[in-house]
């Protein structure tokens, strides 16, 4: 079933549209939120989160990409519940990638992705990387992939993805700061 039938399913307020969703993205959104929960009940947890914000959130919104949407969620539920676990006691590999960013990406009161300005600031931003920088980053800062898992999915040494995310990073600083963001 493609993306379109499955939206007119969540907008008819179908339960199959969940079965559909499952179906299809299931084992996408279970990787993605097992990226950074290791318990199994806790990745089921989310995964039942995941679907139940898609289930909430269409209508009234109407997604342009699916699974964009619903793996955004999914991520997002993952991150809730690695900060409410992970509350008390810090897993310095698992949390480092997400707090080398969050540091300059989180600005008080800015909630909204969607209408948010940093969303458009991060887009371009990663729009004007090369591929391999990009990929990098991506597979770092949304996967939660460590530099080890990277160097063996890019074929890259450990001291090229170590410089790339650094150096990545300081352009989405200066870019940041240069559109007044920091």
């Amino acid at each position: 079933m493609d993306d379109r039938e499955i939206i007119k399913l969540y907008n008819c307020r179908s339960e199959d549209a969940l079965l559909e969703t499952e179906k299809k993205y299931g084992k996408l959104v279970s990787f993605i939120i097992g990226r950074l929960i290791r318990n199994q009940l806790d990745v089921e947890e989310c995964t039942n989160d995941t679907y139940l914000g898609v289930w909430f959130t269409i209508p009234p919104k109407t997604p342009d990409n699916l699974k964009a949407y619903i793996l955004k969620i999914a991520r997002n539920q993952a991150l809730k519940k690695y900060e409410h676990i992970h509350a008390a006691k810090r897993d310095i590999d698992m949390c480092l990638p997400y707090e080398e960013l969050s540091n300059y990406l989180a600005k008080a009161g800015e909630e909204d992705w969607e209408n948010n300005e940093l969303k458009d600031i991060v887009e371009d931003f990663l729009e004007s990387l090369q591929k391999p920088h990009r990929q990098v980053f991506v597979l770092r800062y949304w996967y939660f992939m460590s530099v080890k898992e990277i160097m063996k999915c890019c074929n890259m040494s450990k001291s090229k993805v170590e410089t790339i995310l650094f150096r990545t990073r300081k352009k989405l600083r200066e870019q940041l700061a240069e559109r007044k963001y920091l």
